[in-house]
């Protein structure tokens, strides 16, 4: 998101009655944005969790790169799906299906981080 959107989008919140805090959003070190009920929000990615450490600041990004890494890799392996699905491809396909083979590996090597991520919680 552009500098000028972000800033119209903190405009917009402060319009609508939510309160700029003293606090940053972990992730892109915006200012968060106390909402009339109660929830805070990132002018950039809506609802956040706010954090009481460096440690805790860490595992937030990490949380958010592996979703990104993981929605990314679904986007292009949809995108190869496609182009496979598609006629006539017969001497691309061995191209395409590589890289379908090393998007699915990104994809589950994603999830499985995010999966010891989450066991390491407990």
């Amino acid at each position: 998101m552009r500098r000028d959107e972000v800033v119209k989008k903190m405009s917009e919140l402060m319009r609508s009655g939510a309160v700029m805090l003293d606090i940053a959003c972990p992730i892109c070190s915006t200012p968060l944005f106390k909402l009339r009920s109660g929830e805070i929000v990132c002018p950039v990615h809506g609802s956040v969790r706010v954090v009481r450490s460096d440690s805790e600041a860490v595992e937030v990004r990490s949380q958010f790169v592996l979703d990104r890494l993981e929605l990314l890799a679904t986007d292009r392996i949809n995108k190869i799906l496609d182009a496979v699905s598609k006629e006539d491809l017969e001497d691309d396909e061995i191209k395409l299906l590589t890289y379908l083979e090393k998007w699915l590996e990104v994809l589950e090597r994603a999830r499985r981080l995010k999966q010891v991520a989450r066991e390491e919680k407990k």
